[in-house]
């Protein structure tokens, strides 16, 4: 059965969170002032930037309205602020969109009749492609694979062709670099859970989608051009902070048990060096074993001078002590330094 909310769709707001990033974002400006929509607003949620992003922007696009932090407040509640002041302002829809993205000018059109075509929608996604290689495609949503214990992103490095469906698809989750979400469904879940602050969050937005009857869509029509990690500058150690802690709390609140244990279990491991000589099938005598420990306890050491494993190290033991939302001062300087 399909969606009957058309009627009530009347204005879309497009929201974009900024933190010193006003190329990024002044280029995704441009792009959207070729959207073929007839109603929709621009917010751009600033996040405390310490650049002259709000100036500029203020200057260069007067007509956008530009919702001011004042910190640093992570992707979650950076976003939910908008949305809240969107749903004040009598929006029907928000669509969050990554500030180093460009967008197809049919972007919001694709979006609003898949909506109000598709039976039970929760949030629905771009096709986000490689801004750099603008045929390939980054992601078009993805799944949880249980096999690998890991996100599995659909479409990395296809072609348009190559995705599931030219038709909306279900998903277990919508990329955050682009989403959709109406205003009745976001009655039902809530907004973003800013204990993640950056990287799970849409994921576990997803999630309660789901986990109340909805189903999560990918729209191969939506489509984004997205220069991807540019917000964190790669796959930086901070980065990989964020993944670490945010996996396990993400796994914790939305796998079972058994798999959840699973991928703790797999995430300790990769930070750790094989423990194999441990094993009785190694048959080695009790003086080898002795320098293998000896060897292992070295290579320990030095991965904690490795800040990738600095960064997976802490992201795990501050999954376990509960230290969640943004990464403490002091860790995150060392993990920039660093990189």
């Amino acid at each position: 059965m399909k969606n009957d909310l058309s009627i009530s769709f009347d204005k879309l707001t497009v929201i974009i969170l900024n933190w010193n990033g006003k190329k990024d974002t002044l280029e995704c400006l441009s792009s959207l002032q070729h959207l073929k929509h007839p109603n929709f607003n621009i917010i751009v949620a600033d996040n405390g930037s310490s650049d002259d992003s709000v100036k500029t922007i203020r200057t260069e696009y007067p007509d956008v309205f530009i919702l001011e932090n004042g910190a640093n407040l992570g992707f979650a509640e950076g976003n939910n602020r908008a949305i809240r002041y969107a749903l004040d302002q009598g929006t029907d829809a928000v669509v969050l969109l990554n500030n180093d993205i460009i967008v197809d000018p049919n972007l919001l059109q694709a979006f609003r009749d898949a909506y109000n075509s598709l039976a039970n929608p929760g949030i629905l996604g771009a096709a986000s492609y490689y801004y750099d290689n603008p045929k390939v495609i980054w992601a078009a949503g993805g799944f949880w694979d249980s096999t690998i214990l890991d996100l599995n992103h659909i479409g990395l490095g296809k072609y348009e062709h190559e995705l599931p469906s030219d038709k909306p698809y279900e998903v277990d989750y919508a990329v955050g670099c682009a989403l959709f979400i109406h205003k009745d469904v976001i009655s039902k879940i809530g907004l973003m859970e800013p204990l993640f602050f950056l990287n799970f969050e849409e994921n576990d937005w997803c999630q309660r989608a789901k986990k109340a009857g909805l189903i999560n869509y990918s729209v191969p029509d939506a489509k984004i051009w997205h220069k991807v990690s540019a917000s964190f500058g790669g796959e930086s150690p901070l980065w990989k902070y964020y993944m670490t802690r945010n996996l396990l709390l993400w796994s914790k609140r939305h796998l079972p048990a058994g798999e959840h244990r699973d991928v703790i279990l797999k995430t300790i491991k990769a930070c750790l060096p094989s423990l194999a000589f441990l094993s009785w099938k190694a048959q080695l005598t009790l003086k080898q074993r002795y320098w293998a420990l000896t060897n292992w306890i070295k290579q320990v050491l030095d991965r904690f001078k490795d800040p990738f494993y600095i960064a997976q190290f802490h992201g795990i033991y501050h999954y376990f002590t509960k230290k969640f939302g943004e990464c403490p001062p002091e860790l995150k300087i060392k993990l920039l330094s660093t990189h």
